[in-house]
């Protein structure tokens, strides 16, 4: 489960969205869907896809490379976003379009 692989990576996770009192850096997740592989109307396999949002304060490598290693060590791959700046929260943000 997703939510096991993002606990490994020691920072806080919140489903969906941050709670009070919650500081960055921390991971929200959601879940975005599911892929399907069909052919005459049979379901040959599947897989659940999920938004991963790491919000921080200041640029962290080290912090960004261990999701990643994180994630691709339980056998999730994953598309990364550039940093995105929150003005109104005062934080950065990168998603993980994790499969």
């Amino acid at each position: 489960m997703i939510q096991d692989t993002i606990k490994k990576t020691g920072l806080p996770c919140v489903y969906s969205h941050s709670e009070k009192g919650i500081t960055p850096p921390y991971i929200a997740y959601i879940g975005s869907g599911q892929e399907q592989f069909k052919a005459d109307n049979t379901r040959f396999s599947y897989y659940n896809t999920y938004q991963v949002e790491f919000y921080f304060k200041e640029k962290n490598e080290d912090l960004e490379d261990t999701i990643e290693q994180t994630l691709l060590a339980d056998g999730f791959f994953f598309e990364k976003s550039e940093d995105i700046f929150l003005e109104d929260e005062n934080v950065f943000l990168i998603y993980y379009y994790v499969q």
